[in-house]
């Protein structure tokens, strides 16, 4: 890089090796203010970000040298229009200023000096410009044995701001993909809450109008019918409902020693009526020596239901077969549960979006949002889910967990 001293690639390539290390945008930005000051020799440097709004500038980061904590906040309270000041004069015309005695330069602002008691002799401004758009402005202040900052000094902070201009510009871009991302997300979301919640409505809708006739006919069977529709109704309103807060917000699990098999037998006896009446078989085949293992037993049972309950639906064949599986392998230090149906199977193009919310193969009577909560679930717990499917021959889930939970007490 022509111009620039050997001492000054140093500040620039440390900056360089915090880029690639550092996520924090804070962070950087007080690196590189940091390393402005050291590469120009400054009492103090800062950086002063422009508010489109507001025509104004306000003073983000400040870093001096001194390490006097109280004058840096209080000139981050600060504001400049554009014009005004040296910083404001640097954002107007968009070119660099720097003054050797700023007593006698009109362009400089006693404002930020009174409200942090600060005392200004020389500034050296630069302009942050991306794509013909003003950033802000960096400025470093007081050059340290001299009475004016280098044409060496000049040069550095340009490259200086140029990297802080970099960094803030993908910083916004970044924060505007996720807030696009999280809209549309919003946008699917809320779709397909109110497409489940219409349907659940109208099987109240039909729940109550059997209810009303029976109540009228003075029927006893109707009255239980339409009243038994509308309690499914509100069961599946309610699921809803617990999926969405389950899915929409970050849980740690509550985990504590419980034993998987107890977990899965516990599901075979609450679903052996309904295997029963869909004449479908449902078999235990548990690992006898799993033992006892750190998990929430209460979230695992919720998405291992849910995998039966699927399988129970999708069994339609004469010889329908479910089988609830564990098996622990201490080699990769893995506990595995599978949930297997011969069921009709899920065709090729489905099989990729099954954990997607609001994606179900159901129609009107799934919500959406079971196995979307289910792979949640599992990947909070440092795990994570398959699905493996053959049209006509059946389809298995594998959950895949840590035999050791990272919150598990150390042996």
């Amino acid at each position: 890089m022509p111009g620039l001293l050997e001492s000054d690639l140093e500040h620039i390539y440390r900056i360089e090796k915090f880029m690639e290390s550092m996520s924090d945008l804070d962070r950087l930005l007080e690196v590189i203010m940091r390393e402005a000051g050291l590469a120009t020799d400054a009492e103090s440097c800062s950086l002063a970000l422009y508010e489109e709004g507001s025509n104004d500038l306000f003073f983000y980061v400040a870093r001096g040298s001194a390490g006097d904590g109280q004058v840096e906040e209080k000139l981050k309270c600060v504001r400049m229009p554009v014009g005004k000041g040296v910083v404001g004069w640097c954002a107007l015309n968009r070119c660099l200023a720097n003054i050797c005695d700023v007593s006698s330069d009109p362009r400089f602002s006693r404002e930020a000096d009174k409200r942090t008691g600060f005392v200004t002799r020389s500034i050296l401004a630069v302009p942050m410009v991306r794509r013909d758009r003003l950033i802000g402005v960096v400025e470093a202040v007081n050059k340290r044995g001299a009475d004016r900052f280098s044409e060496n000094d000049e040069k550095m902070l340009t490259v200086l701001a140029a990297q802080a201009a970099l960094i803030i510009e993908n910083a916004r871009l970044q924060e505007e993909n996720l807030r696009q991302a999280r809209l549309t997300a919003l946008g699917q979301g809320i779709a397909g809450a109110a497409h489940c919640i219409k349907n659940i409505l109208n099987g109240v809708h039909s729940g109550a109008y059997i209810l009303d006739l029976g109540l009228k006919q003075q029927q006893l069977d109707g009255v239980a019918k339409g009243w038994d529709i509308m309690k499914r109704n509100t069961q599946i309103m309610e699921d809803l409902v617990m999926d969405m807060l389950t899915y929409s917000r970050p849980r740690k699990p509550e985990c504590a020693p419980a034993d998987i098999n107890r977990v899965c037998a516990d599901i075979a006896d609450l679903m052996s009526q309904k295997a029963k009446d869909k004449k479908v078989e449902l078999v235990l085949a548990l690992q006898p020596d799993v033992g006892e293992l750190v998990f929430d037993s209460k979230a695992l049972y919720r998405c291992i239901l849910n995998l039966v309950s699927n399988a129970i639906d999708a069994s339609d064949k004469p010889t329908a077969r479910v089988e609830i599986s564990t098996q622990a392998t201490k080699e990769d230090g893995r506990l595995r549960i599978r949930v297997s149906d011969n069921g009709q199977g899920i065709k090729e193009e489905n099989l990729k979006n099954l954990f997607k919310a609001f994606f179900s193969t159901k129609g009107s009577k799934g919500t959406g949002l079971g196995l979307a909560v289910t792979q949640k679930i599992i990947v909070e717990h440092g795990g994570d889910i398959v699905a493996e499917s053959k049209v006509g021959v059946g389809t298995t889930f594998t959950i895949s967990l840590p035999l050791v939970h990272p919150t598990s007490p150390k042996q």
